[in-house]
């Protein structure tokens, strides 16, 4: 569904925003195992591709609203 795609989109791709600047504060040491920033870097790009990727959510997205104009 258009609500779903929309949020799973928005929900990974500010996860990934959030993580990399996490990862952008730590400086080096965000991408060492000591510190939790390099696990949810990692997983918020897992996330983006295991529920669908952004582009394939866009897409369902764009045929959504397609319908719901014609």
């Amino acid at each position: 569904s258009k609500i779903g795609a929309m949020a799973k989109l928005y929900a990974s791709e500010a996860a990934v925003s959030v993580s990399n600047e996490s990862v952008q504060i730590f400086g080096g040491y965000g991408f060492t195992k000591d510190y939790p920033a390099e696990k949810f870097f990692i997983d918020a790009k897992l996330c983006t591709i295991g529920e669908g990727t952004s582009s394939i959510q866009k897409m369902v997205i764009a045929r959504e609203i397609e319908k719901d104009i014609l």
